[in-house]
């Protein structure tokens, strides 16, 4: 019986990075996205940051669409977002199955394999093994795949508001930090 390796530590550097890298991108594709829900709300950049920062991919995705059909001046238009959000999707799905895997090393070759395992209506598990330039080309696709959503709004004059007035500072939000304040300022709270 083979005993791989699963401790991420031992991952040889390369593949790290670019793990880290598939990841990374998706975050900034998914961004792109959040600037665009918010352009298509018309809400400034703060505000959308507050709506979709804890908003799952799913949401947006769906949010993003049933927006777009809303605002969409034609139905060319409406047709070549669904394609450059079709493509996001699978990118994200490709990312998904990246972030939700280990990478145990065979403990003779040196071999590094993505293991997924699965229990929706049943329990799988698949070992696969992966190469650094695979993991790269994913991250490329991610990467790509916003670039062409950014570059869609920036073709169309579509973008992020900017707020122009300061934010106030943070306040904890925290009920002991409430608390505090109450006491500390009493009526002029």
């Amino acid at each position: 019986m083979t005993i791989y390796d699963f401790d991420p530590a031992n991952l040889p550097d390369d593949y790290l990075k670019a793990i880290g890298l598939v990841v990374v991108s998706a975050t900034e594709t998914e961004a792109v996205m959040r600037d665009f829900i918010g352009a298509l709300l018309g809400i400034d950049n703060i505000d959308s940051i507050a709506l979709c920062t804890q908003m799952p991919f799913s949401l947006k995705n769906q949010v993003v669409r049933a927006l777009n059909e809303i605002k969409a001046p034609s139905a060319s238009e409406l047709d070549a977002l669904d394609d450059i959000f079709d493509r996001i999707e699978a990118a994200i799905q490709q990312r998904n199955a990246i972030a939700h895997s280990s990478f145990p090393i065979h403990p003779d070759s040196g071999q590094v394999y993505r293991f997924k395992e699965k229990a929706r209506g049943g329990l799988s598990a698949d070992l696969v093994e992966v190469q650094v330039d695979e993991l790269n080309s994913i991250a490329k696709e991610v990467h790509d795949a916003g670039l062409e959503l950014q570059e869609f709004m920036m073709s169309r004059g579509v973008g992020p508001r900017h707020r122009e007035e300061p934010l106030r500072e943070p306040i904890s939000r925290k009920k002991k930090a409430r608390e505090n304040r109450r006491a500390k300022f009493g009526k002029r709270y």
